[in-house]
């Protein structure tokens, strides 16, 4: 399993997973040495095929699959709600956590179960279709709904005893280096998959048969399901660290504090507005990239273009600045991040509007570049949060609301996101014939929901970012200077790095990456 969120412009944010509760106690079975290292193994290679069912179930074939069985407008707005309503339980999964202390246990039952979901998705919708015939479709949908949720469920009780019992395993020194090596790792079997599906699709569901596209839709599921099982399989030989039950009632006690604190409102403020016009793009950029793909003339390769710019550009590109992002959060301050990424979504947001068949080429740059951007909110509402949560004041015995602000914080995340879903699918549907024409292009349901977007992501930052006091943050000029400094000198690593191994190049007497590791 792998909780880096995977999310872009295409897809829409993904619910971030619970950081792990920062005042537990320390771990009694710390892992050392050649244990440490073979565990560390395991976890890679177990998302070699986490990262292969990732990649398929993302993108073209749940979309397919709702559009074939007639899914509405609004019925996207709710697949696009979906995780968000399902990350709710991750509350009272913290609570379990917490009072059990059985981290590894709630782990598999509950990402077992996720990954498992996968057959049922695939098959019940599919049989109840064959059965019955064209009448059988909404009720399908329905049935397909109920079953995304249930999915998502599994991950909302799973993923935060991930994270914790992760916290324990890979030691603080090395977690910002072995999880970005990592999400490299998975790379290398996410691409691949990437244009299978987007293959197998395009060459075995031309023709427009609804049954057909269900069919390959279900093979791609299933095929999915294995992988993701043989991911959270390998986790079996991952040992477990005992931890010491705890009351967990305590954090539904603190949760006063955070609402008492103006300075976390206004903060909360900004991540709700930004989540919520972030998650109207959700599944409507899918079907817009897919549609206007069609209308240039690329119907044959449908899929496999929105698979590339969806999943395999964005990946790409947070890989490239999850680091940089990482040093401007502990060298520049937090809210200098949130200005510059938020403010960059803007035109990110506006820009899908722009997309045309003769246009395809913009998808790739605004689905790269809201994926990069995206990635800075992520660096800096988790730094943020865990500010908040006490590490910042322990010095001075103020230990503030502890995991009460993290709790907050990932229920407001995911009310809004819910929200902000529901919403889209509720205005896409009540302008469903809407159309207004120009000599440009024709302006749809889709334009709508774009510009809304871009206009809440620009409140949020004019309404709240100037109330966020942060009195160590740099300008925010100086962490733009430093931000574009640093991708500069790992875009130029990049291209001579290759060349310095040939010895085509010299490596310099002083690498400019080392003033970044002192």
């Amino acid at each position: 399993m792998d909780v880096t969120d995977r999310s872009s412009e295409g897809e829409g944010p993904e619910p971030p997973a619970q950081p792990p509760i920062p005042d537990y106690e320390p771990p009694v079975g710390e892992l050392r040495g050649p244990q440490l290292r073979r565990t560390l193994s395991v976890i890679t290679i177990a998302w070699l095929f986490g990262s292969v069912w990732a990649t398929a179930v993302a993108g073209t074939p749940v979309t397919n699959f709702a559009k074939a069985l007639g899914a509405s407008n609004f019925q996207f707005g709710v697949l696009s709600a979906l995780p968000f309503i399902a990350s709710l339980l991750s509350l009272p999964a913290s609570l379990l956590i917490e009072a059990t202390g059985k981290r590894k246990r709630i782990f598999l039952w509950g990402l077992y179960f996720q990954r498992l979901m996968w057959f049922p998705l695939a098959l019940l919708p599919l049989w109840l279709v064959w059965l019955y015939g064209e009448s059988a479709y909404a009720p399908a949908m329905a049935m397909f709904l109920a079953l995304i949720f249930l999915m998502h469920a599994g991950n909302a009780v799973g993923g935060p005893a991930w994270v914790s019992w992760m916290a324990d395993i890979v030691p603080d020194r090395a977690r910002g280096t072995y999880f970005s090596r990592r999400r490299q790792w998975g790379i290398l079997t996410a691409l691949p998959t990437a244009f299978l599906v987007g293959w197998v699709l395009d060459h075995n569901t031309a023709g427009g048969d609804t049954f057909n596209m269900l069919w390959w839709c279900a093979i791609v599921f299933m095929a999915a399901g294995v992988f993701g099982t043989l991911d959270i399989a390998l986790f079996q030989w991952v040992p477990d660290i005992p931890r010491q039950p705890q009351r967990g009632l305590r954090l539904l006690r603190a949760w006063r504090e955070p609402l008492k604190n103006r300075r976390f409102l206004w903060f909360a403020g900004f991540v709700a507005t930004l989540v919520f016009a972030v998650s109207f793009m959700g599944q409507f950029v899918t079907l817009y990239v897919m549609e206007q793909t069609a209308g240039g003339g690329s119907a044959g390769q449908v899929n496999m273009i929105t698979q590339l710019m969806l999943i395999v550009a964005p990946s790409a590109a947070q890989l490239l600045v999850l680091a940089v992002w990482g040093r401007a959060a502990d060298r520049m301050g937090k809210r200098p991040l949130l200005i510059i990424s938020a403010l960059g979504l803007v035109p990110v947001g506006l820009g899908w509007c722009f997309l045309t068949p003769q246009t395809v080429w913009l998808g790739y740059l605004l689905s790269a570049g809201g994926a990069a951007l995206w990635a800075g909110v992520e660096v800096a509402n988790f730094n943020y949060v865990l500010e908040l949560s006490g590490n910042a004041d322990q010095a001075n015995n103020n230990a503030r609301g502890g995991s009460a602000y993290v709790a907050v914080n990932s229920v407001i995340i995911n009310i809004a996101g819910c929200l902000g879903g529901l919403a889209s699918g509720a205005i896409a549907e009540a302008l469903r014939d809407w159309r207004w024409q120009t000599a440009w292009k024709t302006f749809t349901h889709y334009d709508v929901l774009f510009i809304l977007s871009a206009a809440l992501r620009l409140v949020s930052v004019v309404i709240f970012l100037p109330h966020m006091r942060e009195p160590d943050a740099r300008p925010t000029r100086e962490a733009f200077r430093f931000m574009t400094a640093n991708i500069y000198n790992n875009l130029l690593s990049a291209v001579l790095e290759p060349l310095r191994y040939l010895g085509l190049v010299k490596r310099p007497s002083y690498d400019p990456r080392a003033r970044d590791e002192e």
